[in-house]
């Protein structure tokens, strides 16, 4: 278990959690939001009983779309999922060619931040709290994709224009 991945949580470890966080040495602060699923319980109610004395915000997802939609939206702290098998599929689903797995992490950082801009209808000051970074951050990497788009037209075109005087000869 990282501290960077929530979702993998164990449920093992839910059992003394008073007060305390999902992972060893953190604390729970009161107000975060902390989403939970699991396919037998639609209601979640093993988990929120478990969770009871976190002091969270927590929210429970009856279908695995309701999942996808608001992990996806990065509103929550935490997300606790009682089967793997689920995120299993939710991963088969998302990647089925694995190109994820090929794709730089600067790519997937900035298809992640282009998602959540686009989520809040390209509010960047809500973008930046919910990806968690300084709105002069969310700036100037929107700014550096900007600048890389367009450096990438300039080379086609000059590519384009190449092929077409080359063509003419």
């Amino acid at each position: 278990m990282t501290p960077g991945n929530p979702v993998q949580t164990s449920l093992t470890s839910l059992h003394s959690a008073r007060s305390r966080g999902p992972y060893p040495g953190e604390t729970m602060s009161v107000g975060k939001r902390l989403l939970m699923f699991s396919p037998q319980d639609p209601k979640a109610s093993s988990l929120v009983a478990r969770t009871a004395d976190w002091g969270c915000l927590a929210s429970s997802c009856e279908t695995i779309d309701e999942l996808r939609g608001r992990f996806e939206g990065g509103q929550y702290e935490y997300v606790l999922v009682e089967d793997s098998t689920v995120l299993r599929k939710l991963a088969a689903e998302s990647d089925p060619t694995g190109e994820i797995l090929r794709t730089p992490l600067a790519e997937i950082e900035k298809r992640h931040i282009l998602r959540v801009l686009s989520s809040t209808g390209g509010n960047k000051t809500r973008a930046a709290k919910i990806l968690g970074i300084d709105t002069k951050t969310l700036y100037n990497k929107l700014k550096a994709y900007n600048a890389a788009a367009q450096a990438a037209r300039r080379r086609e075109q000059a590519a384009l224009a190449a092929a077409q005087s080359a063509s003419h000869r």
